[in-house]
């Protein structure tokens, strides 16, 4: 089926609302989230990771949510200027009341699809797990192209086409939910939680499918034909969280998409890194 084109209001409703009900997120999520950050842009490790950023002057996370990511690269460089922007109020006061102790961070409100206010270049620019909830990925990576310095570095993480089935479910449950209240796609990703939990819990394991294996039967079926996820080791909000992000408006991508998007919309880049696994494409331009 083909689905409607992601409008911003619908982003914005939905995400003030998970600001709401998880203002923990960030936190709660740090390591795992910063790991796989480090392994998917190819850093391997914080101290790798610092050498990188240490000429860094201004750096900017465009849809920055909690601002974890912000948080980490201020530790890892505090000399650097750090920029957080997000078009949520409601997630810039919580990463201001978590983060205020970083003098070098500051923070803004901006539309990443717009022009931006802030009369600013800079030399690294993160948007991670943002571009696919915009209404044109191609026209946001032009305007953040745009405010990058030359030899600026982009890193950018969109989710990944799964496979046809998966992918028509999901669609399908998006397009339903896209005129619903926030509180009952909410509702909705608290039953799919439940049914994610059930299914980990009957303790099913190593599933083999067309030569893959997964680790248990609901990772089986998370990946290959619904979208139900649920990690033992994270409160059960956090899962919830992640399915309600999920289904509020997120088409997925891959990398012939991202180089036509790039080819498309950008001149005198090059392509440092690209990166895929089950449930992402990640990528690392530069400006030349």
């Amino acid at each position: 089926m083909k689905t409607k084109k992601i409008q911003n209001k619908n982003t914005f409703r939905f995400f003030n609302y998970k600001w709401k009900k998880v203002p923990t997120w960030a936190k709660d999520t740090d390591k795992r989230y910063i790991d796989w950050y480090l392994k998917r842009y190819g850093y391997k490790n914080k101290k790798n990771f610092a050498k990188f950023l240490k000429n860094k002057k201004n750096i900017l996370e465009a849809g920055c949510g909690l601002a974890r990511d912000s948080r980490l690269f201020a530790t890892l460089n505090n000399r650097a200027n750090i920029f957080a922007c997000d078009q949520s109020l409601i997630a810039l006061r919580q990463a201001k009341k978590d983060l205020r102790k970083f003098k070098n961070i500051q923070f803004f409100q901006q539309d990443i699809t717009k022009k931006f206010q802030i009369k600013k270049k800079f030399d690294f620019i993160s948007a991670d797990q943002v571009l696919h909830h915009t209404p044109d990925p191609g026209k946001t990576l032009k305007n953040l192209f745009s405010n990058l310095n030359r030899s600026g570095y982009l890193n950018f993480f969109v989710c990944k086409k799964k496979n046809i089935y998966r992918d028509f479910i999901d669609d399908y449950i998006m397009d339903h939910f896209r005129n619903k209240s926030a509180k009952e796609l909410w509702d909705f990703a608290v039953d799919v939680t439940r049914f994610a939990k059930s299914l980990h819990d009957l303790g099913i394991k190593n599933v083999t499918f067309k030569k893959k294996k997964y680790k248990n039967l609901q990772l089986f079926i998370h990946y290959n034909s619904f979208r139900f996820w649920y990690d033992p080791k994270l409160k059960f909000d956090l899962c919830v969280s992640s399915n309600y992000d999920w289904f509020s408006n997120n088409p997925r991508y891959d990398l012939f998409d991202l180089k036509k998007y790039l080819q498309k919309n950008l001149k005198n880049y090059k392509i440092i890194r690209k990166y895929e696994d089950d449930a992402s494409v990640s990528m690392i331009i530069k400006k030349i």
